[in-house]
């Protein structure tokens, strides 16, 4: 299966019997209908708060224990989606795979394509279960605080700020936020900018998006948002592009701002 799977592709799967379906959305929303056979997870309240390498290490093996929790293995490929191609199942999604996980998929579109497709829903609660997870960091999808920190002003790296227009100029009021601002040197453009009626914009397009804002394609890019949820979609739809080195800032802003050695910059 690819990486992305329509719904009318699922659909046609022989082996769905074999699938960890998540649905991430809340308990409210995942009670009023999902997929038949779903479970409700999803760790977009888990922040990554230590980016260092044994910050990361910590995460990954809490992560993993949270997610075998919820019946995710290794050896079961897992179907990610809520409403449509959103930050939450982008983001469990990143987590999986910088896991080690082997077979990670995002429904496109989410439940709204599911619907379009004409495919059921249920409301019926699956079944619960625990289960192990074992841990292989993909170190080469993740950066940390100190590298981001120790590149900044250098050539060959591009930080992409996909945070909206209030926390990129320091109006909103995130509570948790110690200190408001951007990473120095970023450039800004929304997540919402890559996708199109809750679907990845087409590679074309998105490589397009990135010229008019003036990123070098052969740059490493960064993306990096609040807590890592936007960043991650925007992470791939850069690989959809066919863009080769993307790395996700999971601790993203709500570490960058609490962190007061590191320096902050102004749009």
């Amino acid at each position: 299966m690819n990486f992305l799977i329509e719904p009318r592709e699922w659909m046609e799967q022989a082996s769905q019997a074999d699938v960890v379906i998540v649905d991430v959305r809340k308990p409210a929303e995942y009670a009023k209908g999902h997929l038949p056979g779903a479970v409700n997870f999803s760790a977009y309240d888990c922040f990554a708060l230590d980016t260092s390498a044994a910050g990361l290490s910590a995460f990954a093996r809490d992560m993993a224990a949270r997610y075998a929790a919820a019946g995710v293995s290794n050896n079961r490929p897992v179907l990610l989606y809520e409403a449509d191609t959103g930050m939450r199942a982008a983001r469990d999604a990143w987590i999986l795979q910088y896991l080690g996980h082997p077979r990670v998929h995002l429904l496109h579109g989410g439940l709204v394509a599911w619907r379009a497709a004409g495919c059921k829903l249920s409301a019926e609660a699956a079944e619960e279960w625990t289960v192990g997870l074992r841990v292989r960091e993909r170190g080469g999808m993740a950066i940390g605080h100190e590298e981001i920190a120790g590149q900044l002003g250098r050539a060959g790296m591009t930080l992409l700020d996909v945070r909206d227009a209030d926390e990129r100029a320091g109006r909103d009021k995130t509570p948790c936020c110690a200190r408001r601002g951007t990473i120095p040197g970023s450039v800004w453009i929304e997540w919402t900018h890559f996708l199109d009626g809750g679907r990845f914009k087409s590679p074309e397009a998105i490589r397009g998006l990135l010229r008019e804002s003036g990123v070098d394609l052969e740059s490493e890019i960064v993306p990096y948002c609040h807590r890592g949820a936007r960043s991650a979609n925007t992470y791939y739809a850069l690989q959809r592009a066919g863009l080769p080195k993307v790395r996700n800032y999971i601790g993203s802003w709500h570490e960058w701002s609490a962190r007061s050695e590191l320096p902050i910059g102004r749009p």
